[in-house]
């Protein structure tokens, strides 16, 4: 019940069946008209909600007509494409949001909403009024009118630039973790090989004193062994298993350091120059290796410059807060410095830029590089905790950032070290390694200077010898990783046993590594593979002496 049409008159029989039959029209109509009013302010309070909604939402609401063109544009769409509701009504989406490399796909789209495909979701790349790109996922549906045609689209957009280029920064970081694990296990075999290579080439050297020109052939054997070797350091540097000996330094006296070499070999066509901040924070790094990242990256600007250019070399103190941390979400805030190098040359395109630090992709000719260079300096970076960024375009150069993490310390002063003369012993010493050939290479070496050997094949054959013969033992040389029992493990078992004993571990990745992975203390005597008999004899006695 709606109301009540009361009609009255002070006389009897005033009003005739005519009469209330037309004040029952009224009536009905009354209704209609009150009932009409509700509608109305129902669907004036639905507007005013739906407007609302759509003028506040995070997402772009576009009303498309059925000449694809815009009818309706929310303050989302201004924000994800640039272009004001009175700028974009109207326009057609090609050549004012759609690239035109993409659009033959959006007709296709197209197409099949207004054929009545109920929705389409897709991922497109988008213009910005200011030219920029963004990356938009779409969800559209066709309109239709009371007669069920189809007279016009909806579309709802999202931008997931940002998200996207985390995806992409998660999915290489993925990449190349698992070419540094691969790589570092190359890396790990092939330096036992070497180790036997250079091993046996030192030994037949000594007996070749008389032999001139026979000693000029292991000499290059040597020099091949030894461009093998810098090449496993490469790798387990990109694989950050390679051993680093940090120090306190100063960033600037690196770069003057270098650069003065690199000068002479840049020549006269490429302007070098250093933008060095003074009061520049320390870093804890190894100096070698961060000699290694900056020869990288300036060989790689000099050959990018054939016809000459400007190289750039930066060292600045910088804080990364939340506003950059917010960007790039695997950098932490805090107090970094910053080595940055830049250059004019032919620069990369995007696919180049992505595969940049990959192991072995190379734009160069094979005598000009192994493409190796590019992914040390991302090993050596990331050993460090630092970031790198790179920024090219081509025709425009490219730009190196990395930042290392800042300390409060001072830098250290570097003391020269005086090696002493090779010397033997007359102690006993137990040697486990599970290859033969470096187990007979190690074992020959220290019998010819008066050591007693012990030989094991693995970490159990140890322990049963160091049973049978532990008090004798002065030393247990020890690979790391062997079959049934470790070196580590074997070790705890004989210093249980006999807590004098010293030792010293064997391997063909870094002491990092093998810290990270079997939990042995940093300052543990460590011998890293491939290693000359002089080196092994030197350090077998240095751990006896200590």
């Amino acid at each position: 019940m709606l109301g009540v049409l009361h009609v009255y008159s002070d006389r009897g029989d005033a009003f005739t069946e005519e009469d209330v039959s037309a004040l029952e029209t009224v009536a009905q109509q009354c209704t209609v008209a009150l009932l009409n009013s509700q509608r109305l302010e129902a669907l004036r309070d639905a507007h005013q909600r739906l407007s609302f909604h759509v003028n506040r939402m995070p997402l772009a609401y576009i009303v498309w007509d059925q000449d694809f063109r815009v009818v309706e544009w929310n303050p989302a769409a201004e924000r994800i494409f640039g272009w004001k509701p009175d700028e974009a009504l109207g326009k057609h989406p090609y050549g004012f949001i759609v690239p035109g490399d993409e659009q033959p796909r959006i007709h296709r789209l197209w197409s099949k909403l207004s054929e009545g495909d109920e929705s389409s979701l897709s991922i497109s790349p988008n213009i910005r009024k200011d030219g920029k790109k963004v990356v938009c996922e779409w969800f559209s549906t066709p309109l239709r009118d009371a007669s069920g045609n189809v007279s016009g689209v909806l579309s709802m957009v999202h931008d997931i630039t940002e998200k996207t280029q985390l995806e992409r920064q998660l999915h290489m970081a993925q990449r190349m973790e698992a070419i540094g694990t691969l790589a570092g296990g190359v890396a790990h075999d092939f330096n036992n090989v070497l180790t036997v290579i250079l091993g046996y080439g030192e030994l037949l050297r000594a007996r070749l004193s008389g032999a001139p020109k026979l000693q000029a052939d292991l000499d290059e054997i040597r020099i091949a062994a030894e461009r093998a070797v810098t090449l496993t350091r490469q790798l387990l540097t990109f694989a950050r298993r390679q051993e680093i000996e940090p120090v306190n330094l100063d960033l600037r006296d690196v770069v003057n350091g270098l650069m003065k070499f690199f000068v002479k070999v840049a020549g006269e066509q490429i302007d070098v120059k250093t933008i060095l901040d003074e009061g520049l924070p320390t870093i804890r790094a190894d100096r070698g290796q961060i000699d290694q990242i900056l020869m990288n990256l300036i060989i790689n600007a000099r050959d990018a410059m054939p016809g000459g250019g400007k190289l750039l070399v930066e060292t600045h103190g910088v804080d990364l807060e939340e506003e950059y941390v917010r960007e790039h979400e695997y950098v932490k805030n805090g107090r970094y410095v910053l080595l940055a190098v830049s250059d004019t040359g032919v620069g990369m395109d995007e696919v180049t830029r992505a595969r940049a630090f990959e192991p072995f992709f190379t734009t160069k000719t094979p005598e000009k590089g192994t493409g190796l260079g590019l992914s040390v300096v991302y090993g050596i970076v990331k050993q460090h905790n630092g970031y790198i960024h790179l920024y090219s375009e081509p025709g425009k150069g490219s730009t190196f950032k990395i930042y290392f993490p800042a300390i409060d310390a001072f830098p250290d002063i570097k003391i020269p070290v005086v090696r002493e003369a090779i010397r033997g012993g007359d102690e006993t010493i137990l040697l486990a390694e599970d290859e033969e050939s470096i187990r007979t290479l190690a074992e020959r070496t220290l019998k010819d200077i008066g050591y007693t050997v012990f030989t094991a094949l693995n970490g159990e054959d140890a322990i049963g010898i160091f049973r049978r013969h532990g008090k004798k033992i002065a030393l247990a040389v020890l690979d790391v990783v062997m079959p049934k029992m470790g070196g580590k493990e074997a070790f705890e078992v004989m210093r249980k046993e006999n807590p004098g004993v010293k030792a010293l571990f064997m391997s063909g990745y870094s002491l990092n590594a093998i810290h990270e992975a079997f939990a042995i203390q940093p300052d543990t005597p460590f011998l890293g593979k491939p290693f000359a008999p002089t080196g092994l004899v030197r350090k077998v006695r240095e751990v006896l002496d200590g």
